[in-house]
């Protein structure tokens, strides 16, 4: 490699390391107006709800970091338990509400050694402000805050009776597996009309899991029966095209009386409300956790330094319930992990949470169907990840295989392309003229040698968005790789946490073997594949080392999808070489064209 390419490759690491800093000093973050924060509070508190023209998502310009006022603080609390053989839910006096749900299958956090004493359970809405299924902003149907609660009919009971003759009463049931039924009645219990002030349900709150997610890996979903819609932090923090700050937002609003479920997620798992009638609208906030110390993110630069949480609620008009009236609101839920099979069993459209729309989508969902149709018959989820590959690999294997033929025509006809070259060099459009009837004459397609690569990364992207959120691997290990959807790091060295992309500061340089196979065969496969002649020499130096900049990109990402990449280029490689054996086999045409350049030339 030349000093130019060098010079390339070195202005173009510097740009993507100091991007971030570049565009922060070019766009600034704008000023926030204190006057448009905290709207919905504010309507809630005066008893009014103003009504949506549309269902368009309302953005709320952000203030400064606020932590909601937990109910009954300072007040002791009392809890209850009910479980099943998969969750354990654990319901709150403070705000009468379901504090968080335990999964007795899952774990926290997956740790290298499985005999690690950390057995806390992978727990929803923990940690929560508020227990969900709690009224906010509204003192009038909370008073102090403090709920009565009971044991009754094989669930759990929370009952306030309030001023005015007011009654809030909720009823919690487990049904089955990751579901549990919710009621919620506000009943007249007085001798005179009493006026319900508009409504905040929080139906829970998404918060990192382990505390090395990252903040993509939290948000909300809800769906308006056709399609849904997702609220996560490059959606709150209003960045123009994903990387120019704009003022960030700390609530956004949606719907329109057609709010048909909401939920919460973190990385792998969610908890979903799904109302027995659609819900007004929804408004989802994001609330700052604690941060991990200076000492904290020494120790360990891979902890996420502005942990979030995201508060989803159900918003209501206000209302007059005549005496001895009851305004009643059932809700049917979902605690539990993203899988996809448990989820499209569930009405209507649960699935959509593992948020597989759009084009990429499509692939995402298809491969996950894939792999799991292929762990019925293969027990290990990295083989499957490989058996995958091949079928994929055998479906291309045609189309693989043209593009090698008309690559190694491509290196038969050098000679006369130089000599055509060479005598156009003056003329531009002559010399594309003329390049292009001299592939035609030999049967040579330019884009041949890309094409393959141009099919198959759909596939590449259905494999990422895919492993982001399958749980089917998490914990899952093979070979030396521990857990598939996390790196599969052999062991780190100390003191070298400062490189850019590879290390990780206050813990090292982590060797991970599979993206260093994935880059070293995917060098050696760019070095099977000839370049078009008609590309610039710069370019034909970044198309070559390109696989060095994914190596860095996925260094420290699943190892299920670095695997995936690595059996690829393996299986390219032998199909490259098989079809250029067999075209050695047969005799090669004399190649067609103007040799008289040739002639000339000499």
């Amino acid at each position: 490699m030349d000093r130019k390419g060098i010079a390339i490759l070195v202005v173009a690491f510097g740009l993507m390391v100091s991007w971030p800093w570049m565009v922060t000093q070019i766009y600034p973050p704008k000023p926030v107006d204190p006057a448009s924060t905290n709207k919905v509070a504010q309507a809630a508190a005066s008893g009014t709800t103003a009504p949506a023209a549309s269902s368009a998502p309302v953005p709320v310009a952000a203030a400064a970091a606020v932590v909601p006022p937990q109910l009954g603080a300072g007040a002791p609390e009392q809890t209850l338990v009910l479980e099943n053989d998969k969750v354990r839910a654990t319901f709150s006096s403070l705000g009468g509400g379901l504090k968080h749900v335990e999964l007795k299958d899952y774990r926290a956090r997956i740790h290298r050694s499985k005999e690690d004493p950390d057995k806390e359970l992978a727990a929803l809405n923990k940690p929560a402000f508020v227990p969900a299924f709690t009224h906010v902003n509204t003192e009038a149907l909370t008073g102090d805050g403090v709920f009565v609660l009971s044991r009754a009919a094989g669930g759990i009971r929370a009952e306030k009776t309030l001023a005015g003759g007011l009654k809030v009463v909720k009823e919690f049931k487990l049904t089955t597996n990751f579901q549990f039924r919710a009621t919620v009645r506000i009943e007249n219990t007085g001798g005179q009309p009493v006026a319900v002030p508009a409504q905040e349900l929080v139906i829970g709150t998404g918060s990192p899991m382990d505390p090395h997610e990252t903040p993509d890996q939290q948000g909300a979903h809800w769906f308006n029966g056709e399609k849904s819609e997702h609220f996560d932090a490059a959606r709150f923090s209003n960045a123009t095209l994903g990387c120019i700050p704009g003022t960030p937002f700390t609530e956004i609003q949606a719907g329109n009386t057609n709010v048909v479920w909401a939920s919460v997620h973190n990385r792998f798992f969610t908890l979903i409300a799904l109302p027995e009638k659609p819900a007004d609208r929804l408004v989802v906030r994001d609330y700052p956790l604690i941060a991990p110390s200076k000492e904290q993110m020494a120790n360990d630069g891979k902890l996420n330094p502005k942990p979030q949480a995201y508060q989803a609620a159900f918003l209501y008009p206000s209302a007059t319930l005549a005496p001895g009236a009851v305004l009643e609101r059932r809700y049917e839920g979902y605690a539990g992990p993203k899988e996809y099979f448990t989820l499209s069993r569930l009405d209507p459209q649960l699935d959509l949470v593992m948020d597989f729309t759009g084009f990429t989508g499509f692939f995402a969902k298809g491969l996950l169907l894939s792999l799991n149709g292929l762990h019925q018959f293969i027990p290990s989820y990295g083989w499957c990840i490989i058996a995958i590959t091949v079928i994929i690999k055998g479906l291309f294997w045609p189309l693989t295989a043209a593009s090698t033929r008309s690559m190694k025509r491509m290196q038969a006809i050098q000679p006369q392309l130089a000599a055509v070259k060479e005598k156009y060099k003056d003329n531009p459009s002559k010399l594309n003229e003329q390049t292009l009837k001299v592939m035609k004459d030999n049967k040579v397609n330019p884009a041949a040698g890309c094409l393959p690569m141009l099919i198959q990364f759909p596939v590449f992207i259905g494999f990422f968005f895919m492993l982001r959120t399958a749980i089917e691997l998490r914990g899952e290990s093979f070979l030396w790789a521990w857990d598939l959807s996390q790196p599969d790091t052999l062991f780190v060295i100390p003191g070298l946490g400062f490189f850019p992309f590879l290390g990780v500061a206050g813990v090292g340089l982590p060797i991970n073997l599979l993206p260093l196979l994935m880059g070293c065969t995917s060098l050696y496969l760019a070095s099977l594949t000839p370049m078009s002649p008609q590309m610039d020499p710069a370019q034909q130096k970044m198309m070559k080392y390109m696989p060095v900049f994914f190596t860095l990109f996925l260094y420290n990402y699943s190892s299920g999808l670095t695997l995936y990449w690595t059996v690829q280029n393996l299986i390219t490689v032998l199909q490259t070489k098989l079809t250029k054996m067999n075209a050695d086999k047969q005799e090669p045409a004399a190649p067609a064209g103007p040799t008289s350049l040739l002639k000339r030339k000499q």
